[in-house]
This record gives structure tokens, sequence and C-alpha cells, in this order.
């Protein structure tokens, strides 16, 4: 069985053991509680308050409410953010801030603890990796001129993923969750800390069998992943010489899940929304990350030091449905979705058809060197970073096939082929980035002055053979400068209410043409008082250059990783939140919502063979007009508390043009939650998910397939802290 089999793994098999003996090793430990992880780039929900622009931050206790393993729903009380759900886990997030192209999250910049963590950060951005949500402690989002200190994508903003912490004392946690369709979620950690050491060994394992039936064949429709995390602190004692401490953090994990890029008709989905074409039976996802990261801080008294070096790689074979008779999916679904009889029949095999699967191989390396300086004087506070790091993708993607008879019946796999060009290909970009920050503190009036620069050069070849010794394309290596700049400032209207103002230029790379670029202007207030918080920001991007990448999830209408300018576009908007806490009869009612309205409009009309025929003031697709999202609960003085989430996203559409075939309709989503505190150190719980069990649109991936939002789903846990 799997969850034995991971024994296997040497760093689960410490973890395990160290959870045994790490009672016994905590005897007569002195802490040393002022130890600081670098991971933070906002910190607390108290620094949120002070920031010059928009931010926010989720705490551990809020991750808890409703125990979440899908980051796009972690993140839905983050105004200003849109999603488009993709295989209903979560597993490859689609994401977007303030109107970027939410496309495997690749125009925002996703760190774990403070480093890039896409797959190739300016190489391929998009992410097929996303860490683990349900392994995540805390989450911070920010937004506005603060991001340009991050990058390199510092559009719409940055979300940085909170590893679980060494803790100040021994301690651990055991997780265990069933669920509906096979679901099973086994979360644990354990770890110490001494005066001069600490440590934290952590493991995650989460599986389903999938709610999608395969048609003719059945089969398994789920995913089964696993996740092994270990950190070791060495550090000083705080003294007049000023305090040090070193990091270092191993992770790997590994994901095959059953996922697959063909979508459903019309029709189909009608008749039946849970359905998968047999022709999508073999499409799999095997991907394995793995990563170091070593942090070193220096403080001496108003002077912070840190140096950051960090590995990653990912590895990935998505076999999937490439051609179907030669044609893309999505001329076969709009075929069919338009009456047609032969692309009916293929997709349900009643019509004779050739199927071509691609192994979408590839290798994804980033490294590099993070150093930034803190010095805080009498009223303001100076920051400056610097970056050098390198990333590829190497690509080696071979084709493979089969015949569906017309009868319901299938042939065997053939074997694979290999051919030349963007299939058998290597690129690599090299950057160096700096930033300067000033926070200037002027009474009730606080200014932020940012800038950032960055030099890249990048190069590619490509191979006729397997062996790599012929080139077929070498374009000389392209080198590029660019200089970025923001500002913000806060005036404190009233002890608990600030006015808030900024502007940032901001940068997307993309490999083989023009970065995307857009202006960035935020106006807001923020009111705290303790008891009670609310935000207003108007926000607007004007983008010089949209870009947009091909990707299978198109339908293999353009040549995968190619780049098509969208030209000029308009971004504007709002985003509203606000929480409070009733209390009555000794009963707890905490509330909590949030509302983004979003305008967008091409300002240029044009043909692409991505974008394909867009007019003068047409919507970006995929950004919804609205989104609102409301958290109500209660916490009873028995330890009984329980959380309902409603969201409303509102319509959008898969292309700009937005025939009948490409509208999404606007859709519900309603959770629901409740746990029991048994004892201190003991919680039971439950969470329904999509309690209305709607089966609403939620995408069109490719332009007319149609995938549909989970159903309703039960799930089962306890957790125990030792």
């Amino acid at each position: 069985m799997k969850h034995f089999a991971f024994f296997k793994n040497p760093l689960a098999f410490c973890f395990y053991f160290l959870c045994f003996i790490s009672p016994f090793a905590s005897s007569n430990i002195e802490l040393n509680l002022e130890y600081i992880e670098q991971i933070y780039i906002i910190g607390t929900k108290q620094d949120v308050n002070d920031l010059p622009g928009s931010g926010t931050v989720i705490s551990n206790e809020d991750l808890k409410k409703l125990v979440d393993t899908d980051i796009q729903k972690v993140l839905l009380m983050v105004p200003g953010l849109y999603f488009r759900s993709e295989e209903g886990f979560g597993l490859r997030p689609n994401i977007s801030i303030r109107g970027t192209a939410p496309d495997r999250s690749g125009k925002i910049t996703i760190m774990e603890d403070g480093v890039p963590v896409a797959p190739a950060p300016y190489t391929a951005p998009a992410a097929y990796y996303f860490p683990t949500a349900g392994r995540i402690h805390a989450v911070e989002v920010l937004k506005g001129p603060a991001s340009i200190s991050q990058g390199p994508s510092n559009i719409g903003g940055v979300i940085n993923l909170i590893s679980t912490p060494i803790p100040e004392d021994h301690m651990g946690t055991f997780v265990q969750e069933y669920g509906d369709d096979g679901y099973l979620r086994t979360h644990s950690y354990a770890g110490l800390s001494s005066k001069n050491f600490g440590f934290i060994l952590e493991a995650h394992e989460n599986k389903a069998d999938g709610f999608d039936t395969v048609e003719h064949l059945g089969g398994n429709t789920g995913f089964d992943k696993s996740d092994y995390l270990a950190k070791i602190k060495l550090n000083t004692e705080r003294n007049a010489e000023g305090y040090h401490e070193a990091v270092l953090k191993l992770k790997t994990s590994d994901e095959i899940s059953n996922q697959t890029y063909v979508g459903l008709t019309q029709s189909d989905y009608e008749i039946n929304p849970r359905q998968r074409y047999g022709l999508s039976y073999f499409d799999e996802m095997d991907n394995q990350h793995d990563s170091i990261q070593l942090n070193y801080l220096f403080e001496y008294q108003d002077f912070r030091f840190t140096a950051v070096y960090f590995d990653n790689e990912f590895l990935r074979d998505w076999f999937k449905v490439e051609k179907i008779n030669g044609q893309s999916i999505n001329d076969v679904l709009s075929a069919a979705n338009r009456g047609d009889v032969i692309a009916y029949g293929i997709l349900h095999n009643t019509h004779p058809s050739e199927i071509t699967l691609k192994h979408n191989n590839r290798n994804y390396y980033s490294s590099g060197f993070n150093f930034a300086a803190e010095l805080d004087f009498s009223f303001h506070t100076l920051s400056i970073g610097y970056r050098d790091m390198k990333d590829e993708e190497d690509r080696l993607q071979s084709y493979e096939g089969f015949e569906q008879f017309g009868d319901g019946t299938y042939s065997q796999l053939s074997s694979a082929f290999f051919l030349g060009g963007a299939d058998n290909s290597k690129r690599e970009t090299k950057a160096q980035a700096f930033y300067l920050e000033d926070k200037i503190e002027l009474e009730r009036l606080v200014l932020s002055i940012g800038f950032r620069a960055e030099d890249y050069s990048r190069s590619e070849i490509r191979w006729s053979n397997i062996l790599r010794n012929k080139i077929l394309y070498q374009p000389e290596t392209k080198s590029g400068h660019y200089n970025l700049w923001g500002f913000g400032a806060t005036y404190d209207i009233s002890n608990h209410s600030k006015f808030i103002f900024g502007f940032h230029e901001g940068r997307s790379p993309v490999f083989g043409d023009d970065a995307e670029a857009a202006d960035n202007l935020e106006v807001g207030v923020r009111f705290d008082n303790g008891d009670t918080d609310f935000e207003f920001f108007y926000f607007r991007s004007d983008y010089s250059n949209l870009v947009a990448e091909c990707r299978n999830s198109d339908g293999g209408d353009c040549e995968i990783g190619d780049a098509f300018s969208g030209g000029a576009v308009d971004v504007d908007g709002f985003e509203v939140t606000g929480s409070t806490i009733f209390q009555r009869h000794n009963i707890s009612f905490p509330l909590a919502f949030q509302y983004t309205k979003t305008n967008s409009k091409f300002q240029n009309s044009f043909e692409s063979d991505y974008f394909g025929t867009v007019v003068s003031g047409d919507n970006v697709p995929y950004l919804p007009s609205s989104n609102l999202a409301i958290v109500a609960g209660f916490i009873l003085p028995s330890g009984i508390e329980g959380n309902l989430r409603m969201a409303r996203v509102g319509k959008t559409c898969s292309t700009a043009s937005c025939n009948s075939f490409n509208a999404i309709d606007a859709y519900t989503l309603v959770d629901l939650s409740i746990k029991k505190l048994i004892t201190e150190d003991l919680v039971l719980y439950g969470t329904l998910e999509n309690v209305l069990n709607d089966s609403n649109i939620v995408a069109r991936a490719p332009k007319e397939g149609i995938r549909t939002q989970k159903p309703r789903s039960l799930k089962l846990g306890i957790e125990y802290r030792f």
C-alpha cells in the first residue's frame, strides 16, 4: 500500500524516527524563543496595517477554519484575485491578481519562504508546479507598489507561501482525513528547539480516486501526491556582538494525477457533467520537485542582513492527448458543438479515429542567491537587495498513439518517436536584479519610494536528433535591461484609519518576446480598531503590451510556448474587504467578506492565432466582472465552532469574441465546516464542499471544452497535537 511504501523514502523514514525519539530528546532543554526565520515579505496581520499599499496575510488560524487543500479556495477571501478552476483539487492553479492572465499563474510571482518556486520564473514561469497547500502554514499576498521589491513578475503582485516553522518548543501534529471518492490525507510534523539548535520534519500525503467517469473504460481520475520537508536551524545567543542564524530547508515531492485537457461539449455536459471521453483514458501527469534553501541572518542593533541560496528542480511528464485525426482538441470539440456528427462520433468512439498523445516531458531548473540589507534610521528605513539567478527549461518530448475502432474498443499504445524543433530543445535565462527602497516616516505621513533594475540574457538551442549533436536552430543570445520605479504613501486620518496612494511600473518577462508591461495605480482607505477592519481600494493597470503564451490547455491551435501580443489593454476596478466579530450570550459570530469589481478592455482590434478575432472594447478572457466571498461562523463556549463560506464568481468568457460556446455564466460555491475541541490537544472536524451539489461550468479549457465544479463531497478529520 502507498502509505507504507513511502517508508522507502529516507526523509520520510527520518521523520517517523525523530517523531518517536523527540519526546525523550526534549528533556532539560533551555529554550530560545527569539529566533527568526527570514521567510516573510509582509509579516503578521498587524504589519498589513502599516503597508504603503494593499496586502493580505492569511494566518495559520485562518487556514484551519475551513481546512482547505485547494489553494484557490484558500485565497477566496483575498480581494483582487481571480481563479480558473481545472481539475477540482487545485493541483495546478490558475490565479490572476488584478487582471493579470490567469493561465498557470504565470503572470504573478509565486514564492515559498521568500524564494521564487515557479518551475523557471524567467524562462517558463507557468506554474505546473505549485507548493502543496495542505502543508502550508500561512500565506501572504502583496499588491501595489510594495511588490516592486519582488520579481520577476510584479504587475499584479506576489503570493508568498510560508512553510511550517520550526517550533519554539518540542511539539508535533498529526492530521488524518477521509472523504468521498477515495479521498485520504495524512499530515504530520514534529520538531523542537534548544538554545542554539532547532529542527522540524514534515510529511504530507494526499490522494483521491477522482469524481469523473471515463466513458467505456472507467478507471481512476484522481491523484496521489506526497510531500516531505526538513529544516535545521543553528543560531547564536543575542548579545552586544549581534545575532547569527542559519536555516537549512530540504523538500521533496512527487505526484501522479490522471488529469486531462479534453473538456466536454455543451450537449454532453447537459447529459452528464461528470463524464470524460474514452480517448482521454491514458492522460497522466507524473512529476517530482526537489528544493534546497539555505538562509543566513545577521542582526546588529538597527541593522539586518540576510543571504539566501536556493536550488529548485522540477521534472514532469504530462502524457496527454495532443491531436485527434491530426486536428486540435478544440477543433474537434468546436465541430461537435456545432452538430458535426463525425466529430461527435470521434469523441464517443462511435466513429474510427487515430489519437496522438504527447509526452510533455520537461525538466526545469532554477538556482541563485538573494542578498538583502535593512538599516533603520531615526525617521526612515533603507532596504537594499540583490538577486543573481539562472533558470532553464529542457524539453525532450515524444509522441505515442492509439486507435479508436468506433465500437467502444481501443488499440494498445504504439511505440514512441521523437521529433526535433521545440520538442527537442533547451532554453535558459540568466538574470540579475537589484532593488532599493526607502520608507520615510513624517509624523502622520509615511512615504515609500522603490526602484528595481533587471538585467537578463536568454539563450535557446534546438536539436534535430535525440543525441543532440545536430543543431536545428540556435539564435544569438538575447540580452536586455529595464528599470522600474514606484512609490506609496499612507496618511493617518485618525488613530484607526489611513489613506493610501501608490503607483508602480510593472513587468512580466516573456521568453523570446518583449516583456509584458503595465503602469499600475491604487488609491484606498484602511480602517482597523482591533475588533473591526475595513478596506477599500481602487486599482488601475494600463498595459502597453499584454502578452499571452500558448499552452496545451488552449486546445492545440498554436505552437506550445509561443508568445502573442494583445497590445494595449486597460484594466481597472475596486476591492472592498472587511471583518468583524459579534458577541451574544457568550457566543462569538465572526464575519468576513470581500468583493472585487473588475473591468478589462482591449484597446485595439486585431486578428491573432491565440486571441482570435478581437475588437476594441472586448473583454479580456477569463477575467470575471465580479467576485464575492463571505465567511460567517460561530464559536461556542463548549469548543464547537463552524464556518459557512459562500463565493459568487461573475460571468466571463474563454475568448474575447465570446460566442455561446465560450461563455461561462456566473456561479456560486458554498462550503460548510464544523469542528469540536475534544481536549486541548485533540480536534475533530468535518467539511462539506459544494453543499448545493451544483455542476456549474467553471472553465472552458480548451476554449470550447467544459470543466465543471467539483461535486458535493464530505471530508472528516482528526487533528492531534503532541
